[in-house]
């Protein structure tokens, strides 16, 4: 019981690091007894609505329901994500049904790999991710092209090729002395640390940020500006640190959390044979509405006119691979479609006459029971 214990505290810290949703132990032993609370299931519902958008975008990125409702997105992102479960698509968020809810959040996790999905994103757009960044930096104006209209002379142009060679052959020295700068401060940062074990390889900026804050500690200068910035991301690595470590702590009691799931569903299924639920048909005939709803705007861009360069418009339904369409050029497949055609054709005349015969003997036999009064 202590390990499922440890494992609801890992998930809801390692969930509440991630999304901040206020997601507690107790709000999940709470929705394994089904016991109605409003509280628990606005609680559960907001973790589902930010899981399954987040899940939703890494199937596909254009796929975005968070203006509805957090029940009815929910629905919307789950049924994208083809969710099996087709009485969830009936409830409504009032608190009777949480354990539906936490089954679905087990699904979540297990199926779809969320949380880590939503982790990798944040760690993208921090302070770690600042670091992988793509992104060019801008040019040296001397290394900037400039473009000549007239062409250049002989002498010229092997002026130009022999200081672009220099610039190449200078810039080549610096990194090699930025290189060997670099391994020396390295060098110096663990010999002055011989009783910390376990020290890590730090990278540039983290030299960077280390030699900062010790020399402003060391002279007391306060910093100034640099000072708070330094600050700032000292306060971002140790944020990014403690993800780290609940998310170490939630892959170490993640099996303990399946297993107790087994026991929620166990109790779920006792619960539906000893208490079978009814369905709420207006719930799921308003969200079946609303999917063929949106499902009915989703086709309509597949099929709407397309205007080409040459102003012409066609229909880019047109392109779908359908038989029909393949049969306009290709007579192999016209005869094969049609000699389909035909072959079912043949196979309703044969059940027609069938039943035909069948219905008629019946007939005959039910008139036979009928007095002699009657004659067929």
């Amino acid at each position: 019981m202590s390990d499922a214990r440890d494992a609801l505290s890992a998930l809801c810290g390692y969930l509440n690091s991630l999304i901040n949703v206020g997601l507690t132990p107790e709000h999940l032993r709470l929705a394994k007894r089904n016991v109605p609370d409003e509280s628990v299931a606005e609680t559960l519902w907001n973790t589902l609505r930010v899981l399954s958008y987040h899940a939703a975008g890494e199937k596909r990125g254009d796929v975005d329901f968070r203006d509805y409702d957090a029940s009815t997105a929910v629905k919307l992102h789950l049924a994208f994500l083809q969710y099996p479960v087709i009485e969830f698509y009936g409830l409504s968020q009032d608190g009777e049904r949480n354990r539906d809810a936490l089954i679905t959040l087990a699904w979540l996790l297990g199926t779809q790999d969320v949380l880590t999905a939503i982790l990798r994103a944040k760690l993208a757009d921090g302070v770690l991710g600042a670091e992988c960044s793509r992104e060019d930096p801008p040019k040296s104006p001397s290394l900037r092209t400039v473009t000549i209209d007239r062409p250049l002379s002989t002498s010229a142009e092997f002026g130009s090729i022999l200081h672009l060679n220099a610039t190449v052959n200078l810039n080549l020295r610096e990194i090699s002395d930025v290189a060997c700068e670099r391994a020396k401060l390295i060098s110096k940062v663990h010999a002055a640390s011989l009783d910390v074990s376990g020290l890590p390889h730090l990278s540039v900026s983290e030299l960077a940020l280390t030699k900062r804050l010790a020399r402003t500690r060391v002279l007391n200068d306060g910093g100034g500006a640099s000072f708070e910035k330094d600050r700032r991301l000292l306060r971002e690595f140790r944020e990014v640190g403690i993800l780290l470590d609940m998310r170490a702590k939630w892959l170490q009691k993640r099996h303990i959390f399946f297993e107790w799931m087994a026991t929620v569903i166990q109790e779920h299924k006792r619960s539906m044979e000893s208490n079978p639920r009814v369905i709420c048909m207006r719930e799921l005939v308003a969200f079946s509405s609303l999917l063929r709803h949106v499902i009915r705007d989703k086709l309509g861009i597949f099929t709407s006119e397309k205007t080409v360069d040459d102003g012409d418009s066609r229909n880019s339904a047109f392109n779908c691979p359908s038989r029909a369409h393949r049969s306009q050029c290709n007579n192999a497949e016209a005869q094969s479609w049609l000699d389909d055609l035909n072959e079912r054709q043949d196979r309703e005349k044969e059940n027609f006459q069938r039943n035909k015969k069948h219905v008629a003997d019946e007939l005959k036999g039910m008139l036979k029971l009928i007095p002699s009064v009657v004659r067929v």
